[in-house]
């Protein structure tokens, strides 16, 4: 069945927009993105005279000009930008009216075989809300880690390296950080600290170092720390039976920190650890 003349007209009216919205996202990604609209179930859904009257409006300006911005801000991020193009394969944005009464959002993202879907109530608005999405956290990410960890891992990859190099210094010895310790006790985080995970152990690796360097300051402290620990590597644990928030030991030639709970990170810049030497 044929849409109304006046719906018809207003997606002729709006081609352009629609056109302009395709190419911001295949400037972002490199990759040409289509949408992809089934209008007939759309108005069976969307009932409104406003939905029907201004369909091209709505749907190729306002509601695809919205997601084009989200992707175009997400994909800044270079390691975002590579993980949307994989997480698309079938390089198309599907809208999907969801009149489930379980549904309790206006709009949802979400990654479906190869695909991404854009759901919405019947009763459209705050279209506003698809810009400001923060995709990222739904998109698929190989491993352990979400895509915003991963982004934050590689934001405090310096801040790691300038920690490291400072007991460098004093020690005279290389210093590294165990990175597959992260991944391990990475699980045992909350959701909202599994996001900021380089952030938070940048702030705890830098304590430690410190308190590294202000105690090898001391030459026979040094000496110690050089031969129990000559590897240089930084091992960080979980273990919720711990008494203490924090605790060192030195193990098989490494530095073992850990932690039963992230509290209190400010502890490893003034942990006693010669009394283990």
């Amino acid at each position: 069945m044929p849409l109304p003349l006046v719906t018809r007209k207003s997606l002729r009216d709006n081609e352009e927009k629609l056109k302009e919205n395709v190419e911001k996202i295949q400037q972002a990604l490199g990759v040409e993105w289509t949408y992809e609209f089934d209008f007939e179930t759309i108005l069976a859904k969307c009932t409104e005279e406003y939905v029907k009257n201004d369909l091209g409006g709505l749907f190729y300006k306002d509601i695809a000009g919205n997601i084009a911005d989200c992707i175009e801000r997400c994909s800044k991020d270079e390691m975002s930008k590579e993980a949307l193009v994989e997480a698309n394969t079938a390089q198309k944005i599907v809208l999907i009216p969801n009149d489930d009464k379980k549904f309790n959002s206006y709009w949802k993202y979400e990654f479906v075989n190869g695909e991404l879907r854009v759901y919405f109530k019947p009763n459209i608005c705050n279209v506003s809300d698809l810009s400001y999405f923060k995709l990222e956290t739904i998109i698929p990410s190989p491993g352990v880690y979400s895509l915003p960890a991963r982004i934050n891992l590689k934001e405090k990859q310096e801040k790691f390296t300038e920690s490291l190099e400072k007991v460098k210094a004093v020690t005279k010895m290389e210093w590294t950080l165990d990175e597959s310790s992260l991944e391990t006790v990475y699980p045992s985080l909350e959701k909202s600290y599994q996001d900021r995970i380089g952030e938070i152990f940048a702030e705890i690796l830098d304590y430690a170092c410190e308190n590294i360097v202000k105690r090898c300051g001391d030459e026979m402290v040094c000496e110690a720390v050089q031969e129990a620990c000559p590897s240089g590597k930084i091992v960080f644990k979980f273990d919720a039976k711990q008494s203490e928030y924090w605790k060192w030991k030195f193990a098989d030639g490494e530095l073992h920190i850990s932690f039963k709970s992230i509290c209190n990170t400010s502890d490893n810049c003034y942990y006693d650890f010669e009394k283990l030497l």
